[in-house]
């Protein structure tokens, strides 16, 4: 069974299986649905849901080799409509 396999390429996100070398065998554009995924993820684990009051942004961040660093972040900012109805 071939192995499934996620990676990027210059128009998109992409998921299918690899031929040797490291050559599509087939593959399909997930963009959006693979974004989303790793927002909710973040959500739940870095922030404990959304309906946590846990934590409001949180996220990972990586050390490049030349000790640049990567962030990837995620927050939950508060609706400012819902706040000036709170307000009355």
């Amino acid at each position: 069974m071939a192995d499934y396999h996620v990676g990027c390429g210059c128009f998109g996100i992409y998921a299918g299986t690899l031929q040797k070398p490291n050559m599509w065998r087939n593959k399909s554009e997930v963009t959006d649905e693979a974004l989303g995924a790793v927002r909710d993820y973040m959500v739940q684990e870095c922030l404990g849901g959304t309906d946590c009051s846990k934590a409001t942004n949180g996220g990972y961040a990586w050390t490049l080799k030349d000790g640049r660093t990567v962030e990837l972040r995620v927050s939950i900012l508060e609706d400012k409509e819902s706040k000036k109805t709170e307000a009355n």
